[in-house]
């Protein structure tokens, strides 16, 4: 499932990982497709140009590699999720 996807539409997804196991395929920003194979352990995995970067249990540390992934890509990121000054909008950071 996912979690948060980059606003800028580059392939950088946050995703749940609700199905343990499961593949499927998918289609990248390009056009192009690849196939996902959902890890058999940890709760989130960072998704990037079409491979798994980075695998935790906690939300904080993968949302803290997708900033500096998004960093990688352009510099209008929104950073971490603050509540107060931001809104999820089809699983994208938007400014209140």
């Amino acid at each position: 499932m996912i979690v948060r996807r980059c606003g800028q539409d580059y392939d950088v997804v946050i995703h749940l990982n609700n199905k343990p196991g499961m593949t499927k395929t998918i289609a990248l920003s390009d056009g192009s497709t690849a196939t996902l194979t959902y890890p058999t352990s940890k709760r989130y995995f960072l998704f990037v140009d079409g491979e798994i970067v980075k695998r935790s249990d906690s939300f904080e540390t993968i949302e803290t590699e997708y900033v500096s992934e998004v960093a990688k890509k352009t510099s209008k990121g929104h950073g971490r999720i603050d509540l107060v000054k931001h809104k999820l909008v089809n699983n994208k950071v938007t400014l209140r």
